[in-house]
């Protein structure tokens, strides 16, 4: 195994790795194959670290030089996929650069448009997606990822980041940590309200509670937006800190994400000047860019994901879209994504794109309630609502992995949490564990690995803990500006009390006394820090308010008096 953070070779061991990568690969049965590389020339020598780690992993690795046409490529694929064992294809190299003999690029294939086209899209969508589809019937079969690196430099970078991310210490918090940045849809107040809702519910209810969540939105009315004019300073900032996904929805375009509009100013938000602020040093996210263009990596001039690439501390992979994206086929993939990373067993970033991509072609199954609402809404804000079936399809082709197919997800496992007490002599109707401001709230759990056990009583996502100032009208006095900054670090203000304790193997017990001014719905949170892995888990409570308190518990006494009496009465 490597050591964390060193990815040298020596000669004697470059030239063994490019050895093994040669062209002909005599020594890899074509047909044993589960990964195939197709790579720009100058590109193999600097790729040698990767194909060396991944095959002390246990990939089977075959590396081609890339044919100067899709149809060449998906050719040679073709005959790789016939032992069945083909699992991944990763493409090294551009797809289209101005400076770059064309003989050295790794062609992208272009899908003719449909639905986006009548939306103002190119006639054809660039996308790397037929080289996974074997049939030909538009979902893939095979997880395709795309190193975007135009030199040996910036492919080292990329890779040492890929390594570096897969070995560093699986217990940290950014593992739990999911942060959010939206813009304004723009499609007139009441759908836009409506999107927002829907988003934050389905966002609540599929994101597992223990995972700790934060949303940076561009409307100057939510208690969810910064400052506008540290807009991109918050922004960049929640990327910084580290987190698993690093999450942009919103309007885009091929340099740039879209700006925060003011009645009287606007702000940017990222575009390719402000990318050489990513600076994450440890927990480098999964940037998925939820907008139009910002995957488009066909074009003469690199796009905003091959930008955020290629810095240093940069993500580690990007999820974007080629050309126009559309707002129900895009929630769709979103929905299924979610599915699979936190309920499904995929292993690995392109097995996530993957199964997640073969769930849109899918009709969803009545159990399904999220993929329903999202239907209705479809059926009734789509300006096309008969081509809905046909917009999920053409995003199949439209989303790009710009990252490795290969690298491992950096899942949190389950900790095993429950309640010890039982509840105390109040209930109510929903059977929510119910307690009070100063009752103990008695944790017992079990784990087979010792580590740092972080637990929290917090509010439930989407839950305020301090009642925001109501904006009715626009004021871009520094005051009012500073307000709306404190506001919105108020509203990502949700945990009340917190406990550190270090636990070995096997069972361990928790208190937490209910501090007074908390009420309502919670989460007790609890995360355990291993040396080789990271364990989440959260049970959901209610806290009374004082009132509620004192109603229920004269209710209680007073039905215990009425039993009383009835007993002396028999």
């Amino acid at each position: 195994m490597l050591k964390p953070g060193v990815i040298g070779l020596s000669i004697f061991g470059i030239l063994f790795c490019v050895l093994l990568a040669t062209p002909s690969q005599a020594q890899i049965k074509r047909d044993a194959v589960d990964t195939l590389v197709l790579c720009n020339p100058d590109l193999q020598t600097a790729l040698a670290p990767w194909v060396e780690y991944r095959r002390r992993q246990g990939h089977r690795i075959a590396i081609r030089f890339s044919k100067p046409t899709v149809e060449q490529n998906r050719k040679l694929i073709a005959e790789y996929a016939k032992g069945d064992r083909l699992e991944n294809i990763v493409l090294v190299g551009d797809a289209g650069d101005r400076w770059l003999d064309p003989r050295k690029l790794v062609p992208t294939n272009l899908v003719p448009a449909k639905v986006n086209l009548l939306f103002g899209s190119e006639p054809n969508i660039a996308s790397d997606n037929p080289y996974g589809d074997l049939d030909e019937d538009g979902v893939p079969e095979l997880a395709v990822g795309r190193l975007t690196a135009d030199t040996p430099e910036e492919l080292t970078q990329t890779v040492n980041r890929i390594i570096r991310y897969e070995q560093e210490a699986n217990g940290q918090l950014w593992q739990r940590k999911i942060n959010l940045v939206a813009g304004v849809g723009g499609l007139g107040r009441m759908v836009d309200s409506i999107i927002e809702n829907t988003t934050r519910q389905i966002v609540k209810e599929l994101i597992p509670a223990g995972y700790q969540t934060s949303m940076t939105y561009g409307s100057w009315t939510s208690p969810y937006c910064p400052d506008p004019r540290r807009f991109s300073e918050t922004a960049i900032g929640r990327f910084n800190e580290g987190c698993l996904f690093w999450v942009y929805c919103g309007h885009g375009n091929r340099g740039q994400l879209d700006r925060i509009m003011l009645p009287d100013q606007n702000h940017r938000i990222l575009d390719c000047e402000l990318v050489d602020q990513l600076d994450c040093k440890s927990g480098s996210p999964i940037a998925i860019c939820l907008a139009c263009y910002t995957g488009a990596h066909d074009g003469d001039e690199d796009c905003l994901a091959e930008h955020m690439m290629r810095q240093p501390n940069g993500p580690v992979a990007v999820v974007c879209g080629s050309r126009v994206t559309m707002p129900y086929a895009m929630s769709i993939l979103s929905v299924e994504m979610m599915n699979e990373f936190f309920r499904g067993e995929c292993q690995t970033l392109g097995q996530l794109m993957l199964r997640a991509k073969q769930r849109m072609a899918k009709k969803p199954d009545g159990d399904n309630k999220y993929r329903q609402s999202l239907d209705a809404l479809g059926q009734t804000f789509s300006p096309m609502p008969k081509l809905l079936d046909a917009e999920c399809r053409e995003h199949m082709h439209l989303m790009q992995l710009i990252g490795d197919p290969l690298m491992r997800l950096k899942r949190p496992t389950k900790l095993s949490l429950g309640i010890k007490t039982p509840t105390p002599d109040v209930a109510v109707d929903d059977e929510l564990p119910t307690f009070s401001a100063g009752d103990t709230i008695a944790l017992s759990g079990a784990t087979d690995k010792p580590g740092t056990l972080l637990v929290e009583l917090a509010y439930q996502r989407g839950r305020l803990r301090h009642r925001p100032s109501i904006r009715h009208e626009y004021d871009s006095s520094d005051k009012a500006f500073a307000k709306i900054h404190e506001d919105y670090l108020k509203a990502h203000d949700s945990v009340v009390l917190q406990k550190q304790l270090q636990i070995g193997k096997g069972g361990f017990e928790v208190d937490l006394q209910v501090p007074a001014g908390c009420k309502g719905e919670c989460d007790v949170r609890a995360m355990l820090l291993g040396a080789e892995d990271a364990a989440i888990d959260s049970v959901p409570v209610r806290v009374l308010s004082d009132r509620q308190s004192r109603k229920l518990k004269q209710k209680a006494i007073e039905e215990s008096r009425v039993r009383s009496a009835r007993l002396e009465i028999e």
